[in-house]
């Protein structure tokens, strides 16, 4: 990689800080219109009042899961959801935030801050335009068809 100064690189440097939340009893038709409205792909999913997060809804959640499966457009959040959404640390490094991300397959992490409450979303698009190369990497682990036990380049083992 340039240099391993992606090291220094916080999750916080490159993440969407806008973050927009759903309730668990949220329709599908009012998430998917969420999204249409705001241009995002997913959302986490919080409980209402606390801030917890529970999970993320994405909108291939609401193809695959609603749509796909014939169910209503007022089928509640917590019915297609995925629940426990992988999540990083403001304050994590970009290289550690790109190692979930390429270990788990997935294209988002929600950021969390201290208190467990949403802070943003880092997602593989906020990874390239830091380090095309990282995000190149982090790609590459998104698309095998076999998992595998990689360490990104400069990434030691926790």
């Amino acid at each position: 990689m340039a240099g391993y100064e992606d090291k220094m690189i916080r999750v916080r440097d490159v993440m969407s800080r806008q973050v927009f939340t759903v309730s668990p009893t949220d329709t599908a038709q009012s998430v998917a219109r969420l999204m249409a409205e705001t241009g995002v792909g997913a959302v986490p999913v919080e409980t209402p009042g606390v801030g917890t997060i529970l999970g993320i809804v994405t909108d291939r959640d609401i193809v695959t899961s609603v749509v796909a499966q014939g169910l209503s457009s007022s089928t509640a959040v917590f019915e297609f959801m995925t629940v426990a959404a992988e999540s990083c640390e403001e304050d994590d490094s970009l290289l550690l935030a790109a190692q979930k991300m390429h270990d788990l397959r997935i294209r988002r992490l929600v950021v969390v801050n201290g208190k467990r409450h949403a802070a943003g979303i880092v997602a593989l698009g906020d990874i390239s335009r830091a380090n095309p190369e990282l995000g190149g990497l982090v790609l590459e682990g998104i698309n095998r068809t076999a998992p595998v036990d990689t360490q990104l380049e400069g990434m030691s083992t926790c």
